[in-house]
């Protein structure tokens, strides 16, 4: 019994990462091309069932963690192991496993979905409670996926050519941080039925306020030095 209990579970994991090789690019393009469209979505989705949900894409967070293990496989593949791993001072001596480093990188990125949910509840005069902020959270986690990609890929970019690569690296920087903020300001000024210029001011406050924590784990745990 305990065998076939074990070829059961071998075979739905089988079946999972098999699924993720097809829904996964599918989920990361219409994250891509229409944002909005994919967090309207996730807000239809997260009333289901949960044997109903996402059922032609990839659950919000698992997409998030899935593009970020790839985004470091492919700093590990082009710039070798990260140096942070490798360090000894303060907290950074908590990150000694690229397990945990993809870990820290997951938080650090989930910061930007939960300031933009926080800020939207707080300006619908929402309670906070679980249940309203998983709402907006999993829509957020489908923008913030393409969001860490490209950063991922700009810092990468001046591996290949100091110079070239760090003028590419910030074009791309630059175009992650447009598409990202057009998205929220469209968001916020949808949902919040505001204009398009408060709705900007309300992207770019969550955005330096998910900065400003970003950069002071950073800080603490010796990235901005790496």
């Amino acid at each position: 019994m305990d065998f076939m209990k074990i070829i059961e579970s071998l075979d739905e994991a089988l079946y999972t990462v098999m699924g993720w090789l097809v829904f996964y690019p599918l989920t990361l393009w219409r994250a891509l091309v229409r944002p909005l469209a994919m967090m309207a979505y996730a807000d239809r989705e997260v009333s289901d069932a949960p044997d109903e949900q996402y059922d032609d894409a990839i659950r919000p967070p698992l997409f998030l963690f899935l593009t970020l293990l790839i985004s470091h496989g492919l700093e590990a593949l082009v710039a070798g192991r990260n140096p942070l791993l490798t360090g000894t001072r303060g907290l950074a001596a908590l990150v000694d496993s690229d397990l945990a480093l993809l870990a820290l990188r997951l938080v650090l990125f989930s910061l930007f979905a939960l300031m933009m949910s926080l800020f939207m509840l707080r300006r619908q005069g929402l309670k906070l409670t679980h249940s309203n902020l998983r709402r907006p959270f999993y829509g957020q986690c489908f923008t913030t996926a393409p969001l860490a990609l490209m950063v991922g890929v700009a810092t990468l970019l001046p591996t290949f050519h100091p110079s070239h690569g760090r003028t590419a690296g910030a074009v791309v920087m630059l175009c992650a941080a447009l598409w990202y903020l057009g998205v929220q300001t469209v968001w916020f000024s949808t949902r919040l039925r505001i204009g398009r210029f408060a709705g900007f001011r309300q992207a770019v406050a969550a955005v330096m306020v998910a900065t400003i924590l970003f950069t002071a784990i950073a800080v603490m745990l010796g990235l901005s030095a790496q």
